[in-house]
């Protein structure tokens, strides 16, 4: 059936081939005025998300979207996910089944395991991890692992340490847990559910110098 809209001035329908054409100019024409978002606007500018780890707020310039409990797998149970999530103190539910069931992935809270004074004072060892979801008004985030400063012409949003799970037990991501560490309250149970320990360099393959046998890896995210 053709469109009403294409008639020549004698009222006599178009061609088919006429018809086509007209309706891919329309198309043309509303397909321009549409505005692609590649990133989050934020104040009429592009923006970016980044989760810190081990706090409840955001740096100064970024803004809080919502703030919560960092949960990850299990540390010595291989399957489910391998990355960590910054869980929301409101979750929402919709269609569940109450109760441990078979066949289903698991999430647990994340645990600060810290053995010693360095790089975190011991009395963090077992507390339960907080994390916050910051908006900063910067369209790129980047995570830079072995640096406590961004590149010339990026902005820091916090610096910390390399952390992940346990060697030799269940591969994770690395993630840059903030340098000033927060704890959820009252979450001292050490559950050793899901776990986050301190990364420290491994000399042969790694090239030392510059990295050092044993050190620690700070960390810093940058925006730009």
């Amino acid at each position: 059936m053709l469109n009403e809209g294409c008639y020549s001035k004698s009222e006599k329908p178009c061609s088919l081939k006429e018809y086509l054409i007209k309706q891919i100019e329309r198309d043309l024409v509303e397909l321009k005025s549409l505005h692609v978002h590649t990133h989050d606007e934020y104040n009429g500018h592009q923006a970016d998300t980044y989760i810190r780890w081990g706090r409840t707020k955001c740096p100064q310039g970024a803004t809080l979207v919502y703030d919560g409990y960092a949960a990850g797998n299990h540390y010595s149970i291989s399957g489910s996910g391998s990355n960590y999530l910054c869980l929301p103190k409101n979750p929402d539910w919709k269609e569940y089944t109450s109760g441990e069931n078979y066949g289903t992935g698991k999430i647990y809270g994340v645990e600060y395991e810290v053995f010693s004074h360095k790089p975190y004072p011991k009395s963090f060892h077992n507390q339960d991890t907080p994390c916050a979801v910051c908006l900063t008004p910067r369209s790129t985030v980047l995570m830079i692992p072995g640096k406590i400063t961004c590149h010339e012409g990026w902005h820091k949003e916090f610096s910390g340490y390399l952390m992940s799970n346990m060697s030799k037990v269940r591969g994770s991501e690395y993630i840059c847990v903030d340098e000033k560490l927060e704890t959820v309250p009252g979450g001292k149970a050490s559950r050793d559910h899901s776990l986050v320990f301190p990364v420290e360099a491994v000399c042969g393959t790694l090239q030392c110098p510059p990295y050092v046998d044993g050190r620690e890896i700070t960390c810093i995210v940058c925006s730009k």
